[in-house]
């Protein structure tokens, strides 16, 4: 048997992690090598764990003695778990004070985004549970998982294939006339109601004059053919492409990505000042919004757009008002993306743009394309009901916050970088997010109809943001005692946690189930929800049964199912999660078969029977364990003595 020390393990390159798609770690790895990257890898952060004294040990052994003789006297202690024994962090605990989710009147009035009771969860720990965390986390976790038709499964092709292809025409990529209109019609209804930097009416006119003959097309307008065919296609299953193309979607999405950059060389769309070039240049960068690509090029064509001074208010004289209209909207899109991939960037880089950076421009007007003509001299009467651009008008109201509350910026630059603060600064920021919260109802949900696509997406988008910017403001790392890192947090902020968590993922999933585009959805809100799941996840273990704990394990199941990785990898960290998921379930049936007597009290899903299936092989590899839990087997789920989460273990998983 050997005797030397395991390797130490390799995290992910400075790439991979940030793209959150799956490193082989070779030097380099096969993606760097793909898209001629250079290839970095960076050491994670070091693992501080409490040192074990020799005692930890002695009390950890003589315990597992006294279950063991427990067990054999038939004494049942599993009740005796969560007896409650007093602590000397009492004394710095607060009365439990109530947490108000929606605090607005006019919020409350809406069910979903109220946080209602909690769940059925094992009250014999008293009415104040506690998680101590001995080392808080001090990033956020950014480490995701890929849906199985992520299109960020297909790259984007490399600078060397798009430069290399210009000796052929990307005239020649054009579809037939009857594929341009299904192109054009699935961009109007999937994916423009999600951008807005267009006018429908007039490019409609234009495309359908081009398609009999599209190399006769000027050159900014081919451009934008070919960026719309390309988010078309990314926008669509692989079995809708096949079907309706009778090509996959991986060929015909690398061909349009590479005619589309292609038209965009032709045109200049590095120092061009022709507007519709722009145009198509924007719509390009949302083909693969999170690529490395497209954190360069965001940068070119914002200062493009500076040159023109879209970013100013005073407008220019020479410019009729649809003129100018469509350049706001560009410009709010574009800082939408750059504000994206700053968050996507290093923890030093997570901050929301400045107002001098962002510039003076007001927001779009809540008008619908029908009520824009190129050759109107004045600007229409606003509606005061949602419109067609009540999506993104509502996302834009995140940068407007920022500009007129100081308080805003505080919250984001906390949670992009998960510092620690005191209750006091949580309160501010609590009070900031119900503020954003109150301008959501007020001018866009409250006459919402969510039988309406376009509603439904927006009401999903409400939700998911407050409940996200909650649940981050809440979380465990971000709490301290005075200058101590232990966290103890009430009954009451766990199950408004809880909420928040499981809101969080019913409005993602809502979402991605929408007819709209799932890549585009994804990027407007957040890609990476683990840090959620692992809070659901890490509850189930303790709340067994009601409504709330049911529509969290079809949550869990849809993430298994969807996200094949989840099943499929053999890392540490997945190994872990897998782990814990399967001790929630446990303990989820356990209590469910209690109730129904001997009665099989539910089919078992089959994620489930998958987990059972890898649990047993590995199992049969492995030295059978002792019966009496050690101090190595908790350290394997990483969870603390207490059975809390340990969440600086967790965090050394989430950065690879």
């Amino acid at each position: 048997m050997a005797s030397g020390s395991p390797s130490p393990h390799k995290p992910a390159c400075s790439i991979c992690s940030r793209r959150k798609v799956k490193c082989d770690k070779g030097d380099p790895c096969s993606n760097c090598l793909k898209s001629q990257s250079q290839c970095v890898y960076e050491a994670p952060a070091l693992h501080r764990r409490p040192r074990k004294r020799a005692a930890d040990d002695d009390l950890v052994n003589r315990l597992a003695a006294y279950e063991d003789l427990m067990r054999k006297n038939n004494v049942d202690f599993a009740p005796l778990a969560h007896t409650w024994i007093p602590s000397k962090l009492e004394a710095q605990v607060d009365e439990p004070e109530p947490i108000r989710f929606v605090p607005l009147t006019p919020a409350l009035t809406n069910p979903g985004l109220a946080v209602g009771r909690s769940d059925n969860i094992d009250n014999s720990s008293g009415d104040t549970e506690r998680h101590v965390h001995t080392v808080m986390l001090k990033y956020p976790p950014i480490y995701g998982v890929c849906h199985k038709d992520d299109p960020i499964l297909t790259p984007m092709p490399s600078l060397h294939q798009m430069f290399s292809a210009q000796n052929t025409s990307p005239s020649q990529s054009h579809p037939e006339p009857q594929h341009i209109y299904r192109l054009w019609q699935i961009f109007v209804d999937n994916i423009n109601p999600l951008f807005k930097i267009v006018h429908i009416p007039t490019l409609q006119q234009r495309v359908l004059d081009a398609s009999w003959n599209p190399s006769s097309a000027p050159q900014p307008l081919q451009a934008t053919m070919f960026a719309i065919y390309a988010l078309s296609v990314t926008s669509m299953s692989p079995e809708a492409c096949q079907k309706a193309f009778s090509e996959s979607r991986v060929a015909l999405m690398t061909r349009y990505r590479i005619a589309a950059f292609q038209a965009l060389v032709k045109a200049e769309f590095l120092t061009t000042k022709d507007f519709e070039v722009i145009q198509a240049f924007v719509l390009f960068l949302f083909i693969n919004p999170e690529s490395e690509l497209t954190a360069t090029l965001t940068a070119a064509v914002l200062k493009l757009c500076r040159s023109l001074g879209i970013h100013h208010a005073k407008p220019d004289p020479k410019l009729s008002f649809f003129q100018r209209e469509m350049r706001i909207r560009v410009w709010w899109q574009l800082y939408g993306l750059e504000a994206r991939t700053r968050a996507l960037g290093s923890p030093d880089s997570r901050c929301p743009p400045s107002r001098s950076e962002f510039g003076d421009v007001r927001s779009p007007l809540n008008v619908n394309d029908a009520d824009l003509h190129p050759d109107m001299t004045e600007a229409p009467i606003e509606h005061s009901r949602p419109t067609e651009m009540m999506c993104v008008l509502m996302k834009y109201e995140v940068f407007n916050w920022i500009r007129s509350t100081p308080a805003a910026s505080l919250v984001f630059e906390h949670i992009s970088q998960s510092r620690a603060r005191d209750k006091a600064m949580m309160e501010v920021e609590s009070k900031a997010i119900n503020e954003i919260e109150g301008i959501y109802y007020n001018k866009y949900l409250k006459d919402v109809d969510r039988r309406i696509p376009i509603h439904a997406q927006t009401f999903n988008m409400a939700k998911l943001v407050i409940a996200r910017m909650r649940f981050k403001v809440y979380h465990p790392r971000c709490r301290r005692i005075g200058n101590s890192d232990d966290v103890v947090m009430s009954r009451e902020e766990n199950d408004t946690l809880f909420e928040l968590a499981v809101n969080w993922v019913e409005a993602a999933e809502a979402g991605l189930r929408s007819k709209f585009s799932a890549h585009i959805f994804t990027h407007m809100t957040s890609k990476c929800h683990i840090d959620a799941y692992i809070y659901i996840i890490s509850e189930l273990r303790y709340r067994c049964t009601g409504d709330r704990v049911k529509k969290a394990w079809q949550s869990i199941e849809t993430l298994y199912e969807e996200y094949p990785e989840m099943l499929e990898s053999k890392s540490a960290f997945f190994e872990a999660l897998r782990d814990l998921t399967l001790e929630a379930w446990e303990a989820h049936h356990n209590t469910v078969a209690a109730t129904h007597g001997l009665r099989e009290p539910e089919a078992t899903p089959r994620f489930i029977q998958t987990l059972r299936q890898r649990a047993r092989g590995k199992m049969e590899t492995e030295t059978q364990a002792s019966m009496a839990p050690n101090q190595q087997s908790l350290d394997g789920l990483g969870l603390t003595d207490d059975g809390n989460l340990d969440w600086d273990y967790w965090n050394n998983f989430l950065s690879l």
